[in-house]
């Protein structure tokens, strides 16, 4: 039986869409009335687990998250430690193969 848990990325993902709001969108939010920095990229690392979260490093996110989409701040934070990155698989991946006939 496989475990089902809630990651804080797809917590935030959700969320985010829910409200229909663009990576863009936040990433603008967070930096216009948060005066904090974070780029897409950065954002769509952090919805797909692929960035340690738990670091001390994203300690400022979590309520800025909890204030935007009016989630409870205690609650967001025992998701966040719960969440482990997820390595990328690249086995079910297709790449081009360029070749010279």
């Amino acid at each position: 039986m496989q475990e089902c848990k809630i990651t804080f990325g797809r917590l935030l993902w959700g969320v985010r869409r829910n409200r229909r709001f663009s990576q863009g969108d936040l990433c603008k939010i967070i930096s216009n009335e948060y005066n904090h920095s974070i780029d897409c990229y950065e954002l769509s690392k952090i919805e797909n687990d692929r960035l340690e979260i738990r670091s001390i490093e994203y300690n400022w996110l979590i309520p800025i998250i909890a204030e935007i989409f009016n989630i409870n701040v205690e609650w967001l934070e025992q998701i966040r430690q719960q969440t482990e990155p997820q390595p990328l698989d690249l086995s079910q991946g297709m790449f081009p193969i360029y070749f010279k006939p």
